[in-house]
């Protein structure tokens, strides 16, 4: 028997891994040697056609689906397609899409699948297809233990790919109503986190360092909830690395923050290791309504921890949260950015099928989409105009703040101004508007957007009549710009600098005011360039030092 695993990713990039499709295709492998079995793998913008193209290649006798918001209407299109062309293949669906939204889906209830796998696939695509293809109920959980690695066994190659998802454990402790994992696994009458052996991690972890893969996405929703399991893996990463060095490997895992230590926090800085931490509103009264506790002081105190020890680390933000505001998301706007973020990720809530909140919408008065990706349309605090508007301000943010590599000296800038972040940023998407008449969004490189930050940030100073700053703010996003295009992009640039290097880049120019009335000017024309171990400043004209 052929059978095709499909997966609809949603975009490129070193993270867009079929691992869901893999696993199952594992569990069928170690279970059926005889199948032949193949991942077929497109992304949503190749739509429909591309999908079923290479299903047809393989000539299947069943074809089975990984379900989710953002590729439902493109796996739809290709299974009523394969339905027609096809009537005697067996068509499946599982994943969180086909477990939260199962209606519509069946041949039976004028679908095009055969059948609908809900909650954890291997088992229970195992039984499917050992039983002919008889539909069979929900299946328990497979202990993660009994359960085939597809990275050790072949099903995905690390050879062909620029980054792996390592999948470190399933559910989470913790109950965020948005979340999908929020209705995740329950044992003993409490939410549970299932762990995969450290035994089969260390072979994977082996098998990544051996092939020097430049990526790995560490799939564990609250990777520090068991803090000494934590410190066990990051040793365990960093005595593999010592056993077998070579090209550097990015390693990005997810937190909570008010789980961090320094122990923590001085180990994923000695990988040059990203976090990704969910902050989703600043307000407590709003965290514990999606079933979050939120002491923004620790939050800050947990943050600064990060901060002195160098990691690198992004933030995300959501508005349209029930109780939320568009003062409330400006408010949290502010906080997070306080906190100076290498990154801050902002999204309109998706009251996604299967979480607690999409059981919850008519209770809080929260009007969404129907249909994927089920965003939010209004709430009684958040109204349309009002969800616009922080789309609009959450856009800006990701133009100067990410995109425009500000993060290094955007709290600084923004001092002397005595502006919030929020307001300013509201300043700067009605400025990019006039620039967006022009030309779009996508064509502005990191040298444009520079331009923009330039020009804005020199009319508000104006406006404040602090001109006397602006030789040092220049020289600041300058440099700071170089540094990352230089890093980023591999190319170099040349920089006037109106102070000297060491002096406008020191502590001493933190509080600019007292810089530029206590420093004096110092020509000096570098370079700032690609290098072997990253970026480098050189002397064009005057004295670095």
């Amino acid at each position: 028997m052929r059978i095709v695993l499909a997966s609809v990713l949603f975009t490129e990039g070193p993270d867009a891994v079929p691992l869901g499709a893999a696993c199952i295709a594992s569990a069928l492998k170690a279970a059926f040697p005889e199948l032949t079995l193949s991942l077929v793998e497109t992304f949503v913008a190749d739509g429909a056609e591309a999908l079923t193209a290479k299903i047809n290649a393989e000539n299947p006798q069943a074809a089975g689906f990984s379900l989710y918001n953002w590729n439902r209407s493109i796996i739809l299109e290709a299974a009523n397609y394969l339905r027609i062309r096809h009537p005697d293949i067996f068509l499946f669906c599982g994943g969180p899409e086909a477990t939260a939204l199962p209606e519509g889906l069946l041949v039976s209830e004028g679908g095009s699948f055969d059948a609908v796998i809900p909650g954890e696939g291997e088992a229970a695509v195992v039984e499917l297809i050992g039983r002919q293809f008889a539909i069979l109920p929900e299946q328990a959980p497979t202990a993660l233990e009994n359960l085939p690695s597809p990275w050790l066994d072949g099903a995905l190659s690390v050879k062909d790919r620029d980054g792996v998802l390592w999948e470190l454990a399933r559910g989470c402790p913790y109950s965020c109503a948005y979340c999908y994992e929020s209705k995740g696994f329950k044992g003993a009458g409490k939410r549970r986190v299932r762990y995969f052996p450290e035994e089969r991690l260390r072979e994977e972890l082996r098998l990544f360092i051996r092939e020097h893969i430049p990526y790995v996405f560490v799939l564990d929703p609250t990777f520090n909830s068991n803090a000494k399991r934590a410190i066990r893996i990051l040793d365990m990463i960093a005595a593999e690395i010592r056993l077998n060095p070579g090209p550097e490997t990015h390693w990005h895992f997810e937190v909570r923050a008010e789980l961090l230590t320094r122990e923590q926090a001085r180990r994923f800085a000695s990988l040059g290791a990203s976090l990704q931490i969910g902050l989703q509103t600043a307000d407590p009264k709003v965290s514990l309504l999606i079933g979050r506790e939120l002491d923004r002081g620790r939050f800050a105190a947990r943050i600064g921890l990060l901060n002195e020890e160098g990691v690198v680390f992004g933030l995300d933000l959501i508005y349209g949260l029930p109780g939320d505001s568009l003062g409330g998301y400006r408010r949290s706007l502010d906080f997070a950015l306080a906190l100076y973020p290498n990154s801050l990720d902002m999204f309109r809530l998706a009251i996604l099928p299967g979480t607690a909140l999409f059981d919850k919408a008519a209770e809080y008065g929260l009007e969404a989409d129907s249909e994927a990706p089920y965003l939010v349309r209004s709430t009684p605090d958040f109204s349309a105009g009002d969800l616009d508007m922080a789309e609009q301000v959450s856009q800006v943010a990701d133009l100067f703040y990410n995109r425009g590599r500000a993060v290094a000296w955007f709290n600084q800038v923004l001092r002397p101004l005595r502006i919030k972040p929020s307001v300013f940023l509201e300043g700067f998407a009605v400025y990019s508007k006039t620039v967006g008449e022009t030309s779009s969004q996508v064509e502005w490189d990191s040298s444009t957007v520079e331009g923009m930050q330039l020009t804005f940030l020199e009319a508000q100073y104006h406006r404040a009549k602090k001109e006397a700053l602006l030789p040092a703010v220049r020289d600041l996003v300058r440099f700071h710009g170089a540094w990352g295009r230089a890093l980023a992009e591999g190319t170099s640039t040349e920089i006037n600098f109106t102070y000297h290097p060491d002096d406008v880049l020191g502590s001493g120019a933190l509080d600019l005011e007292t810089f530029a009335a206590q420093v004096k000017p110092h020509s000096v024309k570098a370079r700032v360039r690609p290098g072997k171990q990253g970026p480098e400043m050189e002397l064009v004209k005057g004295r670095l030092s």
